[in-house]
């Protein structure tokens, strides 16, 4: 059984009576323990509606997304942050910090909120902030440090759950070439460790760094491409992308 599960995903916006608008229309894939995937497309192709499916902070239309066999939509309202925040870490843009908090305190955050025992919110913040390069920091407030030691702090609060699946939406966005180049490397090595990862990004540089890459163009599933070894992942990652911009479809 796969890790993740979408099948026949389709989130239509609008009224019937009025103009309804197709975000995504039978998208279905699937995502394996342990891997790492990238969704590309052009503004408008569905990366942010499926990534919000996919977190469950939005219900399709029709179809349905499985994680660990369990099917988001049947899980009741009450139980949702709970599920999200024992299941699923999200990277932002944006970093999404709280500026009153420590960054230390940010990242041991939903820990706190899971009332787990002080001792158990130790033992995992250390390792993490060092790996990551931030130990030094975490007395810091997010206003102190620069844009890429904030994103880092952010992947640290990410990973600290031990997520089953950890969303990215546009990590290195905001970041310049050299910040961004180190937040891949760590998600890279947590990769490498098992973790598993679906990240939404316009980057190529970022999606090359996955073993697959699905490309989106209208709503739908245009195309795919994995990984294989020898080949040089950027340049297929980027000429996919140009094809697709002219309407082509190719699957690899």
């Amino acid at each position: 059984m796969s890790l993740l599960e979408v099948r026949k995903l389709e989130k239509i916006y609008g009224s019937r009576g009025g103009n309804r608008t197709a975000a995504l229309q039978g998208v279905s894939f699937a995502v394996e323990e342990g891997e790492y995937t990238a969704i590309m497309g052009e503004s408008g192709s569905g990366k942010t509606t499926l990534l919000s499916l996919l977190a469950a902070l939005d219900k399709p239309t029709a179809g349905e997304v499985l994680l660990e066999g369990q099917s988001l939509s049947a899980i009741p309202g009450r139980r949702l942050s709970a599920f999200r925040r024992d299941h699923l870490g999200f990277v932002f843009q944006d970093c999404s910090l709280l500026d009153t908090f420590s960054l230390g305190d940010n990242i041991i955050l939903p820990l706190v909120l899971a009332k787990q025992p002080f001792e158990e919110m130790s033992r995992r913040l250390l390792p993490l902030a060092q790996l990551l390069g931030i130990e030094g920091l975490l007395n810091k407030y997010p206003w102190e440090v620069s844009g890429g030691q904030k994103q880092r702090a952010a992947a640290a609060r990410a990973l600290i759950t031990r997520p089953s699946l950890l969303l990215a939406d546009e990590p290195t966005g905001a970041l310049d070439s050299r910040s961004a180049g180190e937040l891949l490397d760590v998600f890279q090595k947590e990769n490498e460790k098992g973790q598993t990862i679906l990240m939404v990004t316009h980057s190529v540089q970022a999606a090359s760094r996955a073993s697959r890459v699905l490309f989106l163009r209208d709503g739908k599933l245009a195309a795919e491409l994995r990984r294989r070894p020898g080949e040089d992942f950027y340049q297929q990652v980027a000429d996919s992308l140009a094809a697709l911009g002219k309407g082509g479809r190719k699957s690899a």
